[in-house]
């Protein structure tokens, strides 16, 4: 019973953790495109449409499928929902990142890892850390991931990395160091074994329920252009770079450890390497053993985390949510490691130096997550004033049966005014490349999604929208490059409206 209330405590600390972080997400009606895109999705999917057939992404199905149970449960602008649910997912974060800590560490490290990996997910500008998209709803299975993997229990370890993997592609990160763990021990045929079927069939069960080739085309196959087209290199850096400063102001205390590891010293090496007292009949493994699984899992999961942030070159800020976790179990390893150079130098206890500096890390990262969180209260989403107007205009000059077209990069314009795509492509992304930050020079029909001009310029002539918004002035993909758009305007719409540069067309047989 002792054991179960100490679980519950942490686990109680977490959750009231989550909701101070993310309170801000209550505070908008949307916080990025992504949800907007994923609003729209859902809508279509509760309109009958079927997963990338007339509703595409480039992301796997876990998490529209996500929105549509939420809109389904809350209405239609039930966003209110699926935040709750990115509360309840950092929550559940947080608490199997203390019991990772816990395995490897000791119960000293359980509520300071919980703590500093939701405090992490704050520390970044508002949009990122406070949309309800892909990564914080990865997050929880890929430490799930891991910590099966420490305790050597490699099929749901597996089943986690294929709901992580079908969350976003780079759920998968955690394959690299659950197979080196499984390399470096016993069993390695059967271990291997069963993490490929843990990973493998709910892959393969997704496949053949939303038919193999549509699925592996768009997880799998269609980015080709988009990961090809990375920005400038200032432009790459500065986005690198701000978003792992941002990151790393809720670890900055960690790196104050980094001088004080005992690499320099020969004799306080041989003494870290000193084994330790084998209870060979305990249940969980010897700390030192603990110690070292830790230290490989971390040399591979941060890197494989940073290798997945990299795809493509693009460093959004969101994507640097799943490094919290592994920042966090890092950032616990420098002080356990610290500690014990100290105390095999001083003979004083290691667990209660190495308990207090993990406390004062976490108040660091709680402080640093309260600055950002009460910034994020006066912060909103790029475009929001004018995606309200826009969408306002569109609700006006339609009805909710007619079916729109935008041609931007704001979805969430279909999500706001309540209207449905006439196209399966929800923005120009999908028929450009382009893409924020992006290669201007890759942006063009040639570098669109294969395929995809073929079944849009159908779409076009079996259903044309009623009514078109046209969000392209001043980029790349401006509509008046686009011969098949450009002439469909001049013949059988007449423009409408202008609401901050949008312009409105409708159909005259609407």
């Amino acid at each position: 019973m002792g054991r179960l209330h100490e679980v519950r405590v942490v686990g109680d600390q977490h959750a009231a953790a989550g909701p101070f972080v993310r309170a801000p997400s209550f505070a908008r009606p949307f916080w990025s495109p992504d949800e907007g895109y994923l609003g729209t999705e859902a809508a279509l999917l509760r309109a009958g449409g079927t997963m990338y057939g007339d509703v595409v992404d480039r992301k796997p199905p876990l998490v529209p499928w996500l929105y549509e149970a939420s809109f389904a449960l809350a209405g239609p602008h039930g966003l209110w929902l699926v935040h709750v649910l990115a509360v309840v997912a950092l929550a559940l974060t947080g608490t199997l990142t203390a019991r990772l800590a816990e395995r490897w560490w000791g119960r000293w490290a359980a509520l300071p890892a919980g703590v500093l990996t939701v405090a992490g997910t704050a520390a970044l500008p508002a949009p990122d850390a406070i949309a309800a998209t892909f990564e914080v709803f990865m997050l929880p299975a890929t430490v799930a991931a891991m910590y099966f993997g420490a305790r050597r229990r490699y099929l749901p370890a597996g089943l986690a990395v294929a709901v992580a993997g079908l969350t976003k592609q780079v759920g998968l990160a955690p394959l690299l160091p659950l197979a080196v763990q499984i390399l470096a021990g016993h069993r390695r045929a059967r271990a291997g074994a069963a993490l490929v079927a843990g990973a493998a069939t709910p892959l393969a069960v997704c496949a053949v329920a939303l038919g193999v080739r549509p699925f592996s085309f768009w997880v799998f196959l269609s980015s080709g252009s988009y990961t090809s087209s990375p920005p400038g290199l200032s432009e790459t850096a500065a986005r690198a770079g701000n978003a792992l400063l941002c990151l790393l102001t809720a670890f900055a205390l960690a790196l104050l450890l980094v001088p004080r590891l005992p690499w320099r010293n020969p004799v306080r090496r041989r003494r870290l390497k000193a084994p330790a007292a084998r209870d060979r009949g305990a249940a969980v493994p010897p700390r030192d053993e603990a110690r070292r699984d830790a230290a490989r899992a971390l040399a591979g999961w941060l890197p494989a985390s940073t290798a997945a942030v990299a795809v493509g070159w693009h460093f959004y800020g969101h994507y640097f949510l799943q490094l919290t976790p592994p920042l966090a179990l890092g950032s616990l390893w420098l002080v356990d490691t610290v500690r014990r150079a100290d105390a095999a130098d001083r003979r004083t206890s290691r667990t209660v130096g190495a308990a207090r500096t993990a406390s004062v890390l976490a108040v660091g990262a709680v402080v640093a997550a309260g600055a950002w969180t009460a910034a994020a209260f006066h912060s909103a989403p790029p475009g929001l004033p004018k995606m309200l107007r826009v969408a306002t205009a569109v609700a006006e000059r339609t009805t909710p049966e007619q079916r729109v077209f935008q041609w931007g990069m704001h979805p969430e314009i279909y999500w706001l005014s309540g209207r449905l795509p006439s196209s399966r492509y929800l923005t120009a992304g999908l028929l450009t490349n382009f893409s924020g930050g992006g290669d201007p020079a890759r942006v063009g029909h040639r570098y669109a999604v294969p395929g995809a001009w073929d079944r849009f310029r159908a779409e076009l002539a079996g259903s044309p929208p009623c009514l078109v918004v046209d969000d392209s002035a001043g980029t790349p993909y401006r509509l008046a490059s686009y011969p098949e758009l450009r002439e469909l305007l001049a013949r059988d719409y007449r423009q409408v409206a202008v609401v901050d540069g949008a312009r409105l067309y409708q159909r005259h047989a609407c």
